[in-house]
């Protein structure tokens, strides 16, 4: 059902604010209806604006008086909304499944029917991978196909693992979930058990003779939409890289306190590698950063800037070992430049939470200086939000590739500032990012697999394209203004930037999957859901 009303088509919890978008110039009346039919509120809006990003004038439907648990509709005009729920619970269901969809990333194991249903299929990726330019051939089997392809890389892995490790630090109830994984029911949670899974992989990737990490390993090319078993080329493990190196170390030190409750020898072994990685990661010096090696084409994570991995690693180093040393160099980087993001490339603001949280002593000025630039970061996005009809952080040349991840990401900003200065116009702008990804958006679209009215049918996800069903519990990529796949010029050349939206199959822009979206949208779930 498609409409002029745009709303969290998941839902809304009783207490929250809940706004609605409608396209339309005067200002106009609407109701909410009950699912008996019943009004239980009618106002009049405001008049609308026009968002420059949308190229529509857009009115604000405020109904946070709705707070009674129930199925609702909203009207305007001859309009009527998609039904929502409003209940305390709402985003369980979705949680779990946005966990789940790491089990069924799972490499170089069989997943059977019990746990997996269709996605069920037999280990795949179990041979050993050649190194680059070399006849050795390294077992480097495990962890998490990455994507919508079955490629493992390790910066993507590193920032998927710190995002969840923050959403466990802020909602310790993802520790109580069952995520119904062979495993569950034993002494270590799901939720850690499944992290474990690819942190095994990551320890694998790590060269025994160096401590040097190795950027990734795929095939030479991207296979056909076939499911994981079916990809049989040879594996190739790519040269290491800094950026590699510097985000194992930082991952692994922040691995070592989860872990040391249940395995003390698996948290000594993250413990030694991080130590190991960090010690040789400036000798990786690539000029321009890693790039792939002639004859493979699979993903890069290609980074100019490398600095801001080396910031992060010194910081959860110290926060994990004490050790002066981390320390003055986490420092010493700040007082040149504080650095921010939550992303697979600026990876900086995990080495800003480390630092601010850590328990060893830490330099006030250094702290005063960080939690001021992050609540400046905050500031700006809040300007963005406020001249939004959807209160979130875009303007029109937002929409790049991955949108929905920095609409995770920024919404995690927003959230820091209200850590740091207790005001809650940030955690409330925050939650309006999670409302966009779940439907409240110009594309009319609940953005996660499996959810919504409005869903997205067509993933670009080999697994999903398959066995004609997208996988559930898949955050995909969202509008992408520079339409950087055929598809996406083909359906969206000359609409706004954003609603540069397709749901293709081709539409690898804009409608990929991958776990460090994923694991961005559970963090910013678990800070301002929780």
């Amino acid at each position: 059902m498609k409409s002029k009303i745009y709303v969290n088509e998941i839902g809304y919890r009783p207490d929250d604010k809940k706004v609605a978008v409608f396209c339309g110039k005067d200002a106009v009346k609407y109701k909410v209806f009950n699912e008996a039919g019943e009004c239980v509120l009618e106002k009049m809006s405001q008049a609308g604006i026009l968002n420059s990003a949308t190229g529509d004038e857009e009115i604000k439907l405020d109904f946070s008086e709705v707070k009674e648990n129930g199925t609702y509709t909203i009207s305007v005009e001859n309009e009527k909304s998609v039904t929502f729920s409003i209940q305390e619970n709402i985003y369980d269901d979705v949680r779990k499944s946005l966990m789940r969809f790491f089990f069924l990333q799972r490499c170089g194991t069989e997943l059977t029917k019990e746990y997996a249903g269709v996605y069920a299929h037999p280990a795949c990726h179990n041979t050993k991978a050649r190194i680059y330019g070399t006849d050795e051939f390294l077992e480097v089997n495990g962890g998490w196909h990455d994507a919508g392809d079955y490629g493992r890389y390790i910066v993507a892995a590193a920032v998927t693992l710190a995002a969840l490790f923050h959403a466990i630090e802020n909602d310790e109830s993802l520790l109580k979930v069952d995520m119904q994984i062979p495993e569950s029911g034993q002494a270590m949670p799901d939720i850690l058990t499944e992290i474990r899974y690819e942190l095994e992989w990551m320890l694998k990737m790590q060269d025994k003779a160096t401590g040097k990490v190795y950027h990734k390993v795929t095939c030479a090319n991207f296979c056909d939409f076939v499911m994981p078993e079916h990809e049989t080329e040879e594996l190739i493990i790519c040269p290491f890289s800094l950026t590699a190196t510097a985000d194992f170390a930082a991952c692994m030190a922040m691995a070592v306190k989860f872990y040391e409750p249940y395995d003390k020898a698996f948290a000594d072994k993250m413990a030694k590698a991080a130590k190991r990685a960090y010690a040789v990661m400036r000798e990786i010096q690539v000029p321009g950063g890693f790039l792939n090696p002639e004859g493979v084409v699979t993903g890069t994570y290609e980074d100019k800037n490398e600095l801001d991995e080396q910031y992060w690693a010194a910081a959860e180093m110290y926060k994990a070992f004490g050790d002066e040393l981390y320390k003055n160099e986490f420092e010493n980087y700040v007082n040149q430049e504080v650095m921010h993001g939550y992303g697979w490339e600026d990876v900086a603001s995990f080495g800003n939470l480390a630092y601010l949280s850590t328990s060893y002593p830490t330099d006030e000025k250094i702290a005063d200086k960080l939690r001021n630039a992050m609540t400046e970061k905050a500031d700006a996005l809040m300007q963005k939000c406020n001249a939004n009809s959807y209160e979130i952080s875009f303007d029109e040349n937002d929409y790049i590739w991955g949108s929905n991840m920095y609409i995770a990401e920024n919404g995690s900003h927003l959230f820091d500032a209200y850590k740091i200065t207790g005001e809650e116009k940030y955690l409330v702008a925050a939650k309006e990012h999670v409302h966009y990804i779940f439907g409240k958006n110009p594309c009319n679209v609940c953005f996660i697999t499996g959810f919504g009215t409005n869903q997205v049918l067509n993933p670009h996800h080999r697994p999903s394209a398959a066995t004609k069903q997208a996988m559930p519990g898949m955050l995909i990529g969202g509008p992408d203004s520079g339409l950087h796949d055929p598809d996406a010029v083909r359906d969206c050349m000359g609409l706004a930037p954003a609603k540069c939206y397709t749901d293709k199959l081709l539409s690898y822009s804009t409608n990929e999957v991958t776990i460090y979206w994923n694991s961005a949208l559970l963090m910013l779930m678990a800070q301002v859901l929780n």
